[in-house]
């Protein structure tokens, strides 16, 4: 009995840690072999300390090497997120260069870059949207979320504060006219009991 206690209370001890448990964000970092870009960027991911707690990395091969640019196993891949990417604002996501870095659907460029770990901290705490496991699934959509409002539903306040606009005009033109007006006949009124 003794036993059951002891195990029911540490794991009532513990379910909040099961809870809270997050999944590590996934890197994906696309390389070429003998890419030394990529060499240093995955360097610099390893250094960083969430590596291995909160995120992870998973290289693709983009090329199979840095000399003759002959594509490699994940070229279409590559080639397909950065083209999604690229159409939702991501202006130096391209597969056209190496090493191309992608971060759920918050981070994508070919460009070695030394300050990723906000981004990644980011998608840790937002939860990892793994785009690039989405369109390795064959998926087309994975970035439509990002998609701006554009529909009916959106509001448009123009003519709402264009309307306000002309009644606080209106209403000022009105109140001044009225006030002119009784200024006048205020001046008229007193200058008839000076006669």
């Amino acid at each position: 009995m003794k036993n059951r206690i002891l195990l029911l209370l540490t794991l009532v001890l513990f379910l909040p840690t099961l809870v809270n448990a997050k999944d590590k964000v996934k890197v994906y970092l696309f390389e070429a072999g003998g890419c030394p870009y990529c060499v240093k960027e995955e360097e610099y991911l390893k250094g960083l300390d969430g590596y291995d707690k909160t995120f992870t990395i998973v290289k693709k091969e983009l090329y199979v090497d840095h000399v003759d640019w002959a594509e490699g196993k994940d070229y279409a891949l590559g080639k397909k997120v950065a083209k999604a990417f690229n159409s939702f604002g991501f202006e130096d996501a391209s597969h056209e260069a190496t090493p191309f870095v992608v971060i759920s659907d918050l981070y994508a460029a070919s460009a070695y870059n030394t300050s990723l770990e906000s981004v990644i901290n980011e998608a840790y705490e937002n939860g990892d949207k793994d785009i690039v496991k989405c369109y390795e699934d064959g998926k087309d959509n994975c970035l439509d979320h990002l998609k701006k409002d554009t529909s009916s539903s959106s509001k448009n306040y123009t003519p709402v504060i264009i309307i306000t606009g002309l009644v606080i005009l209106i209403t000022y033109l009105v109140k001044s006219s009225i006030d002119t007006k009784n200024i006048i006949k205020n001046i008229d009124n007193i200058n008839v009991k000076k006669r």
